[in-house]
């Protein structure tokens, strides 16, 4: 073998190892961003059709609907009630200081995931709940919710 044919399979072998990382990296980042892309679209999806099921229900007195709603990847989701001024047991405001920031700021906002989208919170209408605040762990992603139409608001409780 020459001299030249050896530097050339180094040249070969540097070419197929940078192409290779290449790849691996864009694959990587492509994965990561389309998980997190799912994860906006569960939640936007998520709280639209809390609010729409929500306003649907609100003007029929006595009704109830049983709703099932997926969450995601959150661990926990949680109703503050907005239809009188919410007081947080003590408790609650010890273990979600996210929530209750949220009502002494008086931000409107009265749904909140609680986990991986810790951030994520939206206003879903007029709602009330016992007692001023409502924490439900999904199972299996999903939790089941029992609307019922008081007129004026929405009424949230976990289905059982």
């Amino acid at each position: 073998m020459r001299q030249s044919q050896l530097y050339g399979q180094i040249f070969i072998y540097i070419l197929t190892i940078l192409l290779i990382s290449f790849i691996l990296i864009y694959g990587y980042n492509a994965i990561s961003n389309f998980k997190v892309r799912t994860e906006q679209i569960v939640s936007l999806k998520l709280s639209e059709e809390l609010k729409n099921s929500v306003q649907s229900i609100t003007p029929d007195f006595g009704s109830a609907v049983k709703k099932e709603i997926d969450i995601g990847g959150a661990s926990e989701i949680c109703f503050v009630e907005s239809y009188d001024t919410p007081s947080l047991p003590i408790d609650t405001r010890n273990k979600y200081p996210l929530i209750q920031d949220s009502v002494d700021s008086k931000s409107g906002k009265n749904v909140f995931l609680i986990g991986k989208n810790a951030g994520m919170s939206f206003y879903a209408g007029n709602i009330s709940v016992e007692p001023d605040i409502l924490c439900i762990t999904p199972k299996g992603g999903r939790v089941n919710l029992k609307l019922n139409g008081m007129g004026d608001h929405a009424e949230i409780t976990e289905w059982t």
